[in-house]
């Protein structure tokens, strides 16, 4: 049975590129994700941060602590409540969430959002995932969470840290992001002691897939960039499996799923001592 039901997701597929091919003038992505190009969802999501821009987070001490987990796809909450759970705690500062927490229907993003409206004391940065965007549902992140692309500014006594939001959903950051995120660093990383970015897709794959794999040129791009502009940390999701790799002095790091039922879901748990990171996966029990 298994087996033929992986036999008839094949040839759906295999139709469905095909048609795809036959008909070139015509968008059919929507059957998969969202119609939305990543040009246009930067566009949408810089118009939300002029209205909401995010602002600084501001920590009294040269120490602080943030988490950063994804990839729940929002079936049942009970590790995403574990991790809500966590976040909660007096030493955090803040939190990251790093994409496919629905399936992208307006349902499931509501119930991601009434999750984590109980995180309103501590602030948390979202961005999107593959996942987020089937059914439309770039429609619904933008009424839930607003903008993917967007950098905001860690404050301590003894320095700022840079940290930069990437949309990465479709595999793609596109020309206009690109841009923006370049025009970031020249602007804002020289004043600050550190950078971490954020995004869903990972750079370094564990296997290939039909859909979301970074272009070859852009990503070698983004790797020189984050090397001439001492990028420190990348933090990433997607593949569902924690790796941890090093290109010139940037850690480039995979998480595992926060999904339940997932035999190794985890989240990262990220600490500043004093200017310098480190890091450890915390296994939800």
């Amino acid at each position: 049975m298994e087996y033929k039901k992986r036999v008839r997701h094949t040839l759906f597929l295999a139709a469905l590129f095909a048609l795809t091919a036959c008909l070139k003038d015509y968008d059919l992505s929507g059957f998969i994700y969202s119609a939305d190009r990543s040009n246009e969802r930067f566009e949408q999501s810089m118009d939300w941060n002029r209205l909401h821009p995010k602002p600084d987070i501001i920590v009294d001490s040269d120490n602080y602590t943030f988490l950063a987990g994804g990839d729940s796809h929002c079936g049942s909450t009970t590790n995403l409540d574990i991790f809500i759970e966590k976040v909660l705690e007096p030493e955090i500062s803040f939190s990251l969430i790093i994409g496919d927490m629905s399936s992208g229907s307006d349902y499931d993003y509501d119930t991601v959002f009434r999750h984590m409206i109980r995180m309103a004391p501590i602030p948390s940065f979202m961005t999107i995932g593959n996942h987020d965007l089937y059914f439309d549902g770039w429609t619904s992140y933008r009424k839930y969470f607003g903008s993917a692309t967007y950098s905001f500014k860690v404050v301590s006594p003894d320095g700022t840290d840079l940290f930069i939001c990437l949309d990465t959903g479709t595999g793609t950051l596109g020309t206009k992001q690109m841009n923006w995120l370049k025009e970031t660093l020249i602007n804002s990383r020289s004043s600050c002691r550190n950078c971490i970015v954020f995004t869903h897709v990972n750079f370094f794959r564990e296997h290939q897939t039909l859909s979301t794999n970074p272009l070859v040129e852009e990503l070698y791009s983004l790797l020189d960039l984050f090397v001439d502009y001492r990028v420190n940390m990348v933090i990433m999701g997607h593949d569902h499996k924690r790796s941890v790799e090093v290109f010139g002095t940037t850690h480039y790091i995979t998480l595992d799923a926060l999904e339940d039922g997932a035999d190794n879901a985890s989240y990262l748990r990220i600490t500043n001592q004093k200017g310098k990171f480190s890091y450890e996966f915390i296994d939800v029990d």
